[in-house]
């Protein structure tokens, strides 16, 4: 459905101005426990809409993160948002952090998939739900209730990991507000082009993006409305995210904006820049659904920028992280090489510790194993039965964070005992020779705030010794 954003003068409306606060519904108190956030990295909504979540549901809610999702993940995502004093006036402006004017009520719906190691593409249909308008002063509303935009991109990481990483992300967005005075008549779509990093230290990530917007805007509406097309953008924005693994809980710290490349008036008491800060949290419910609530605020009085938000939403992740080689890392006694495409080919070492991404167990399970476990335990145990054969062979369980410390070192000590039983009753491996143990959520290899990189986490990894001498 169009919408039609127009500049009109007071009209009357059915209910008290009482009624003009930042939540449309009660209900909506009751998302934090409901859903869960992701976000679009900076401003790149149709000028109605500065909060655009991410598709992939990684690292932050509306900051891109310099990772992508892994090849056969798919996010699904849902957004609501409420935001108060955020139309544009144009005439003595009453809006304020204490005195609510209008009030505009809007959901966002996205999806992103992991298409090719270091590629994903994600399509994001943000919706106007409803809105609260003013009965006095010249300002700017919504005629009518429905899709505003739909907005398509395609993000590729060309350097580091899940640790640190660099991505360059191209995203188009179509209009689909009629008469929209801030993109003109017959404007063509806005293309975005960005670049996004990330880093970590410890339990603590942090993101920052930077961009350019480029618009094709149409032809000044009327002259009786006092508005302008936009011009090219500059868009920026940083993140903050610590993950609290004891109550699976990610805190994160937002600041995204926009700054016009060329001056223009904007007839009215707000900026052609804009900026905006929210503060908010994320929580894994389980493995695959986490939810997001948090508030925010403007930090310059900017188009579309809310004097209050309060935001709520739900990511729900499906598919099997698909790594291109199985292990993770490759070691000798004296030194520590970069991993092979084939770990069991090549002569034995001494020591050797392999980490095998395709031996992993569904959540919450010791016993079902997933992947291509069978065939890779049977190369394994014929390599280890390769002369000189292992004298030794130590398998560790490793779990991701969610449940306690306890019951994690518990669940990877029986998926240790799982491969270990695995290795001595179906390839015939010598029962004294083999060592279980259980890390637990102790070792992580991966982010334990998000799907893929807990799945990652829920791994085995086999040390190999042998004697040289025989």
């Amino acid at each position: 459905m169009l919408i039609r954003n127009r500049i009109k003068k007071a009209r009357r409306v059915n209910h008290p101005r009482q009624r003009r606060n930042l939540l449309h519904t009660a209900g909506l108190l009751l998302l934090p426990s409901l859903f869960t956030g992701v976000s679009y990295g900076n401003v790149v909504g149709a000028d109605t809409q500065n909060f655009n979540p991410t598709t992939s549901g990684l690292d932050f809610v509306t900051v891109e993160s310099g990772q992508v999702l892994e090849p056969g993940i798919v996010n699904f995502g849902l957004f609501l948002n409420d935001q108060a004093n955020s139309l544009p006036y144009f005439a003595d402006d009453e809006q304020s952090h204490t005195r609510f004017t209008d009030a505009i009520l809007s959901a966002d719906l996205h999806v992103g998939v992991g298409l090719l190691p270091g590629l994903e593409m994600g399509l994001s249909a943000p919706q106007v739900l409803s809105q609260n308008a003013p009965t006095t002063g010249y300002h700017g509303e919504y005629n009518a209730m429905g899709n505003t935009e739909i907005r398509i991109h395609g993000k590729y990481q060309f350097a580091g990991d899940q640790e640190s990483g660099l991505a360059a992300q191209v995203m188009a967005n179509v209009n689909r507000i009629k008469d929209n005075p801030y993109t003109g008549a017959n404007a063509g779509p806005t293309t975005n082009f960005l670049v996004a990093g990330h880093t970590t230290y410890g339990k603590a990530k942090f993101g920052l993006n930077l961009g350019y917007r480029l618009r094709q805007p149409g032809e000044t509406i009327t002259a009786a409305a006092p508005i302008v097309p936009l011009p090219d953008q500059y868009i920026a924005s940083g993140a903050i995210s610590y993950l609290v693994t004891a109550i699976q809980t990610k805190f994160i710290w937002e600041v995204y904006g926009s700054a016009p490349v060329s001056e223009v008036d904007t007839s009215s008491r707000r900026q052609a820049s804009s900026a905006e800060t929210l503060f908010g949290a994320k929580h894994d419910f389980t493995s695959q659904l986490a939810g997001h609530f948090g508030i925010g605020t403007q930090l310059i009085n900017g188009i579309s920028s809310p004097f209050w938000r309060i935001y709520s939403g739900i990511n729900y992740a499906i598919g099997q992280v698909s790594k291109p080689t199985p292990v993770q890392k490759f070691e000798t006694i004296s030194q520590v090489t970069q991993a092979k495409a084939d770990p069991f080919s090549g002569p034995p070492k001494p020591r050797e510790k392999i980490v095998i991404h395709d031996v992993l167990f569904e959540y919450d399970s010791a016993s079902l194993v997933v992947g291509g476990a069978d065939n890779t335990l049977s190369r394994l145990a014929g390599y280890l039965m390769t002369k000189p054969v292992f004298t030794r062979l130590v398998i560790e369980g490793h779990t991701d964070s969610i449940g306690s410390e306890k019951y994690n070192a518990e669940l990877s000590q029986k998926r240790a005992d799982t491969i270990r039983k695995w290795l001595i009753e179906k390839h015939h491996l010598p029962a004294n020779k083999i060592i279980a143990i259980g890390r637990g959520e102790s070792m992580p290899i991966a982010d334990n705030g998000n799907y893929q990189g807990r799945q990652l986490n829920r791994r085995v990894a086999f040390t190999i010794y042998r004697d040289m001498a025989k």
